[in-house]
């Protein structure tokens, strides 16, 4: 968790290096753009990404110092100097960096939104790969957590929202999930039920006509809601 001594102590620093440029950018950036300070302790900066995962090839390496970021998103998870984030910040003409190593002030976003998500886009290509299978069938968390290739994070579907409750970012009852969010059902007690959005109102998910499939929300009954990934 970001502490204010932090940010104090990053904004002073990005202050006293940049003197009167931070003044005389104002007006310079669009109006929906934020800026951060990257810090690592290499003082090497920190690898810029083609998406919003480790798994993503390097494109390049943003400095330490102040950074413009033009949206943001959520992706991976990353623990770096500023703790554990699943926000990624969109460098433009860049590329995506985590925002465990950019203090903008706030462990929220400060951004936009990107219109773009590469790690999800990713997912549901898992997905629709795999339209009628029904190898995942009682496994809908493992197709969930394969599809953005991960596996063993979470026990169950319920476990995993459980999580997204309990810190805070389960949007509960919202038919309208972003793409890449997983959405969640309180059915086949007590494990529950999971699948990926789409984010124009449909998901993909195991149990759907008994195999992989894409409905329309909410579809199968006890909708619970919707989540960022929390792997």
């Amino acid at each position: 968790m970001r502490t204010a001594l932090l940010r104090i102590t990053a904004r002073l620093a990005a202050t006293a290096l940049l003197g009167g440029a931070a003044v005389f950018s104002v007006g310079v950036l669009p109006a929906s753009a934020a800026t951060g300070t990257v810090v690592t302790d290499s003082g090497l900066g920190v690898t810029i990404r083609s998406g919003n995962a480790v798994s993503f090839g390097s494109v390049g390496t943003q400095p330490n110092g102040s950074v413009e970021i033009d949206c943001q998103l959520y992706g991976e998870p990353v623990t770096g100097k500023f703790g554990r984030s699943l926000i990624w910040d969109h460098v433009p003409g860049k590329g995506y960096i985590s925002d465990a190593y950019v203090n903008t002030g706030s462990s929220g976003l400060v951004a936009p939104l990107c219109t773009s998500n590469p790690r999800a886009d990713k997912a549901i290509a898992w997905y629709v790969a795999h339209s009628g299978s029904t190898a995942y069938q009682g496994y809908c968390e493992l197709a969930a957590e394969t599809s953005y290739g991960k596996s063993g994070i979470w026990a169950s579907a319920k476990a995993d929202w459980n999580d997204a409750v309990a810190r805070g970012v389960a949007h509960r009852g919202d038919l309208n999930p972003p793409k890449g969010a997983l959405v969640f059902w309180d059915i086949g007690a007590p494990y529950g039920h999971v699948g990926v959005a789409r984010g124009d109102g449909y998901f993909w998910a195991s149990s759907v006509n008994g195999k992989i499939g894409l409905a329309k929300l909410p579809y199968f009954s006890s909708y619970l809601g919707w989540a960022w990934p929390n792997f």
